[in-house]
């Protein structure tokens, strides 16, 4: 893998870290039980798609 190609799986993997994050913390703080559930399922999708990308490391 080539520098440029690492830097690019660091970026996405802190976006998907991040992503992930917001997701549930959102998630925790909502009342609706249709969002929460949409708001968990996204963290679930970032989650998925971090490990994911830590696999090709």
């Amino acid at each position: 893998m080539t520098p440029k190609e690492l830097l690019y799986l660091e970026d996405s993997l802190g976006m998907e870290r991040q992503l992930q994050t917001k997701c549930t913390d959102y998630a925790s703080k909502v009342q609706n039980p249709q969002l929460k559930n949409m708001l968990s399922g996204l963290a679930q999708q970032h989650q998925t798609q971090f490990n994911n990308l830590i696999n090709h490391l």
